[in-house]
């Protein structure tokens, strides 16, 4: 499923590089992680959400 603008891909890209680092001192704060899992969590609803409104509109098309 895509879930950003074809035209945002090439931006994203950008912005989504994953580290690559064999540091092993590198370590998020307990914060952070919080943040971040409360992101992740979010997106994860909104997501769900997306897909639960297409289920219904596919079946109201159907109907």
């Amino acid at each position: 499923m895509i879930v950003t603008p074809l035209r945002n891909n090439d931006y994203m890209a950008e912005q989504l590089e994953l580290l690559d680092r064999d540091d092993s001192d590198f370590h998020l704060d307990a914060h952070t992680r919080e943040i971040g899992k409360r992101g992740v969590a979010e997106a994860r609803r909104v997501l769900a959400e997306i897909v639960r409104s297409a289920a219904e509109r596919t079946e109201k098309h159907a109907a």
